[in-house]
């Protein structure tokens, strides 16, 4: 029982929180499209469902054409937010891998 306490308050403290950063800079994606990044969500040690719920919230707030750059270690994350950008109003460009994580591009399309 020790034992797996640790393991959950080892677990706990890896949810440090989303730093998100507006600063624009430019991305090449894979297949030559080159995309200005203007929200980008450091979601790095962050467990499910808090990079979806964060990045629902971003595209809520963001407008038309905007890019979101998307940075997770979390597999999850990975696999469930192509699917959601069906429901957001967006649509997913790339999921590039990267040696600490993902980086994830999502663009915000028109309601």
């Amino acid at each position: 029982m020790k034992r797996l306490a640790t393991i959950f308050r080892s677990w706990l403290s890896r949810n440090r929180e989303v730093v998100v950063n507006r600063e624009l800079h430019q991305v090449d994606l894979p297949g030559g499209e080159q995309v200005q990044i203007t929200h980008t969500a450091d979601c790095m040690g962050a467990a499910c469902p808090r990079p979806q719920l964060i990045t629902m919230r971003m595209l809520e707030s963001m407008q038309e054409g905007d890019v979101l750059e998307l940075v997770s270690d979390n597999p999850t994350t990975v696999e469930t937010i192509p699917a959601l950008t069906m429901v957001t109003s967006s649509r997913h460009l790339a999921t590039v891998h990267t040696e600490s994580g993902w980086r994830i591009y999502i663009r915000k399309e028109e309601c």
